[in-house]
């Protein structure tokens, strides 16, 4: 059976008591007629000695107990959850620069506008323009009537084409508000009236002849001829169309050393033949090309092709809106 644990005032009343026995039992003793007084002596010195021992022991063992007692009471206490460390922040990621437009045009192989301005010089509003050396860029969504006093639109034209170059117009005559203007559009020659309030106008001095008799193109500016170059042009079956145009693209092809070399003008007329080409709306061009044996001769489905060098050299001098006439 487990022993009983005594209540502390319990234990001392037992403690005095025990005491109390011992020193009634010491005193037997000393009364005691057949004990010699010596050995009476030793008796109660052991006695006494023993008496103490006891009460001691019983003294310590009860406290003992109760200590165990206390310890069994008191709840252990759980050690505190160990904090980590907060995790490291990484550095944020290195934000590389994005490619040129350049590079992602030649690793596309696309077509990029490269025209940074057209014509030559603003024109002010007291300034009597010559109608044949002027050209308009669109400033908006543009709206192109077949006389002033339509009341809905022909044509309308984007700001920018669809290469990205800003749309213009050579301007052919001026009506007050309104400006008449040659199209890019089919047939060719076309003509239209934008408003005034849509277009700003600029000068433009220089002008391209291209003959075709001769495989010749001509760059003048006013009356001075800047360049001749050899040229290529179309042939019997497909010719290149005679007609009074303008530049309306300028573009990176994105393949140097493909069939357009490394730029290309679109020009705004059309072929007499071919309704589509390349996936386009037989839209002709002034460009470079990889064959440069054909150059001299009647070789393309209507375009003007000159040497690489010739039109890297035309890219630099000819800006959007500038007139072409092509002639047989």
């Amino acid at each position: 059976m487990p022993a009983v644990k005594l209540p502390a005032y319990l234990f001392f009343k037992k403690f005095i008591r025990n005491c109390q026995i011992l020193l009634v039992h010491n005193s037997y003793l000393r009364n005691t007629n057949h004990l010699t007084k010596g050995k009476i002596m030793k008796n109660t010195k052991i006695t006494y000695i023993g008496s103490f021992l006891l009460a001691t022991t019983m003294l310590f063992t009860a406290c003992g107990k109760s200590s165990e007692s206390n310890q069994e009471a008191v709840p252990a206490t759980t050690e505190a959850p160990v904090v980590t460390e907060a995790p490291v922040v990484t550095e944020a990621p290195v934000v590389t620069e994005a490619p040129s437009t350049t590079e992602a045009v030649k690793e596309n192989n696309s077509w990029l506008d490269v025209s940074e301005e057209f014509g030559d010089e603003e024109v002010g509003d007291e300034e009597v323009i010559d109608e044949s050396t002027y050209i308009a860029r669109a400033l908006e969504q543009v709206d192109v009537y077949s006389t002033p006093s339509d009341t809905e639109s022909t044509w309308s034209f984007e700001e920018t084409t669809e290469y990205g170059s800003k749309t213009v117009f050579l301007v052919n005559e001026i009506d007050g508000d309104w400006y008449n203007v040659h199209l890019p559009v089919r047939p060719n020659g076309t003509t239209g009236w934008v408003h005034v309030d849509q277009v700003e106008i600029r000068t433009v001095s220089l002008h391209v002849m291209v003959d075709q008799s001769d495989r010749l193109l001509t760059v003048f500016d006013g009356d001075e001829v800047v360049l001749t170059t050899s040229v290529a042009v179309g042939t019997d079956e497909n010719p290149s169309p005679n007609g009074y145009f303008f530049i309306t693209d300028k573009l990176l092809t994105g393949d140097p050393s493909g069939a357009y070399g490394p730029v290309a003008f679109g020009i705004s007329g059309f072929s007499d033949t071919l309704s589509s080409f390349a996936g386009g709306p037989g839209q002709i061009g002034i460009h470079g090309t990889n064959n440069p044996d054909s150059i001299g001769t009647a070789a393309s489905h209507g375009c003007i092709r000159v040497n690489n060098d010739v039109i890297l050299g035309l890219s630099e001098l000819l800006p959007l809106g500038t007139p072409v006439t092509i002639q047989a």
